[in-house]
């Protein structure tokens, strides 16, 4: 028998090949003319890296003295007087220094102070216009594999405003640092946020910004080309504030390497018998033989839980101590479950 349907089926074969060979013919075009096809140019791209960028950036600027060129940034400003912080190894024995605002302002700045021990170094210059200064974050709400921002002038005036991209390695560590004064040498601890960046000449002074476009730190040292470190805005803020005040004051050298037991993972504390919900002190990983703590008796392994009879539970507790005006200090320390109340003189 027959298959009564099979003009239906070559019908339909024709009208599907007939419809691919339409889908793939060449429009008319009689007059040979090109077909255009609309391009738009994409502008105005705008991420919250450029937007942080954008908005700091007039506050940033460049240093040069006869000794260095380096980075810094608007702290404060005072009717006229606009107060300047950079790293205090570039401009060190200067006889002459210069701010540079983007490309061409330029001022006289005055060396106001400096902190040594932690490479800060306050500027001023008289300016009529007002400008507007970076806002300070607390250094203590970072966290690792932070992203953060440097912007500053690598290198040499040509490169200003320059912008870097890192991450936070680690939000606070203590590290063994050095001074050279009077030919002499003198080491001590200083607390710093790692950052994983490979920073060159120039940057030293430039202002870390977190993602919220504050500054977190301050760039001051590169330890290889991939690690670098920045003062904590928590004791930039302190010296800045006590330098415009007019004060003297001295950096107390306690001399330890801590770390704060609240940032302690539970099986630490537990390894160093401490009650798990203790969240109060600073162990000592390291004391210097030569400073403060070691003189009263404080060893590696100790808990400072009391200094002059304040409470450390944090890097601003510790800073106060740090830069008190104290001619002794009392230290509440546990020791193997034991608490000891030792004290020193600070010569």
């Amino acid at each position: 028998m027959k298959n009564s349907n099979r003009p239906i089926y070559l019908l339909l074969i024709l009208i599907v090949i007939w419809l691919l060979v339409l889908s793939f013919r060449t429009p008319n075009n009689p007059n040979n003319e090109n077909i255009q096809i609309n391009e738009y140019n994409v502008s105005g791209f705008s991420t919250d890296f450029t937007r942080i960028v954008e908005d700091n950036s007039d506050g940033i600027v460049t240093v040069v003295s006869d000794t260095a060129t380096a980075s810094g940034f608007v702290y404060r400003q005072s009717e006229d007087t606009v107060y300047i912080l950079s790293a205090y190894h570039c401009v060190e024995g200067a006889g002459h220094i210069n701010v540079i605002f983007g490309s061409s302002y330029q001022c006289n700045a005055v060396l106001v102070g400096y902190d040594r021990y932690c490479d800060l170094a306050l500027l001023a210059i008289k300016t009529p216009y007002e400008i507007k200064p970076l806002k300070l974050s607390d250094s203590t709400l970072l966290h690792a594999g932070e992203f953060v921002i440097n912007i500053g002038t690598p290198l040499s005036q040509e490169y200003s405003g320059s912008v870097n991209m890192a991450m936070v390695a680690l939000p606070l560590l203590s590290i063994e640092n050095s001074i050279t004064a009077d030919n002499e040498r003198e080491n001590y601890y200083l607390d710093v946020i790692e950052l994983s960046s490979n920073l060159v000449s120039g940057y030293s002074g430039s202002p870390v910004l977190n993602m919220n476009g504050e500054v977190c730190g301050m760039n001051t040292m590169a330890l290889s080309e991939d690690i670098s470190f920045a003062l904590t805005t928590n004791e930039i803020r302190k010296v800045a504030d006590l330098i415009i005040s007019g004060n003297e004051y001295k950096r107390n050298m306690l001399g330890i390497k801590e770390v704060y037991v609240k940032d302690m993972e539970n099986y630490e504390k537990s390894n160093l018998n401490l009650s798990i919900d203790n969240i109060n002190g600073i162990y000592v990983q390291k004391v210097r033989d030569d400073s403060v703590a070691f003189s009263a008796g404080i060893r590696q392994g100790d808990i400072i839980l009391n200094i002059n009879g304040s409470d450390i539970n944090s890097l601003n507790d510790y800073l106060d101590i740090c830069y008190a005006d104290a001619g002794s200090f009392v230290f509440t320390v546990l020791r193997n479950g034991e608490t000891l109340i030792l004290e020193s003189q600070n010569d």
